[in-house]
């Protein structure tokens, strides 16, 4: 099993472009869109996140779903699990995403320059390979800031433990409704005093610029109570990192 997952970093996203919602071009035939948050509330929240899973899943999260169908979720490559899902999503699941890309219909292939197996869209002459795909997968998690978690068991008896659970999990989280994963955010940054979106601008922002101003606003209200809590004298600002009164620091650091 090889992980492509540990090669998201090979690409320099724009993340100032992502911010501001413009296109990510791969080449002249794959577009990637970074959409507003009105858009997933008008394409539907629940479906959005779902195609979103569906992309950039790995092995791993799908445990169970794969031992059901005779694969061992620890011989299969992220990419060739791609292959096996990319069939069901049709443009009308994903054009948020990957705008006039229709993934069902590419098929698979061997590349007959290296040997390798790609999906090709024989119709619109797109190939997708491995490279392509971790492009495409690297900047639809940067966007929604997905950290894969890569698991292996060191025995079968384990990797069945594991299946196990999964499957447990599944099926718990069939018999509970939807919960939104955008509108306690929402709420929450709506009563936040420094945020100044109204609704409908709110409505205008990339979901990059939304999220960022989230993590920002967490950053902020922490750096402000450490500093009241060091000016009157409860907090030992000799025992904290001084990057941590700095409101400014990105929230990657």
């Amino acid at each position: 099993m090889t992980d492509e997952t540990l090669f998201d970093g090979i690409f320099n996203y724009d993340v100032m472009k992502m911010f501001f919602g413009k296109d990510y071009y791969i080449n002249d035939k794959i577009i990637l869109k970074s959409p507003s948050v009105g858009d997933i509330i008008e394409f539907g929240e629940r479906e959005y996140y779902s195609m979103v899973h569906t992309l950039t899943c790995i092995p791993s999260d799908m445990k169970s779903q794969l031992d059901d169908i005779g694969i061992n979720y620890m011989e299969i490559s992220d990419f060739e699990l791609f292959i096996l899902l990319s069939k069901g999503l049709t443009k009308n699941m994903t054009y948020l995403l990957l705008g006039d890309l229709d993934l069902s219909k590419f098929e698979a292939m061997v590349n007959e320059e290296n040997g390798e197996v790609c999906l090709y869209d024989r119709d619109n002459d797109i190939l997708i390979d491995k490279l392509v795909y971790m492009n495409i997968v690297g900047y639809i998690r940067l966007l929604h800031n997905i950290k894969p978690k890569i698991e292996k068991a060191a025995n079968e008896t384990t990797r069945q433990i594991l299946i196990q659970i999964a499957r447990q999990k599944l099926e718990k989280q069939k018999k509970e409704p939807y919960k939104s994963q955008l509108k306690d955010l929402i709420s929450g940054m709506m009563r936040y005093p420094g945020f100044k979106y109204k609704s409908w601008e709110l409505q205008q922002c990339s979901l990059y610029e939304f999220m960022d101003a989230v993590q920002g606003a967490q950053i902020y209200v922490s750096t402000t109570s450490l500093l009241q809590g060091m000016y009157s004298g409860m907090v030992d600002a000799s025992k904290i990192n001084k990057k941590e009164f700095n409101w400014l620091r990105s929230y990657d650091e």
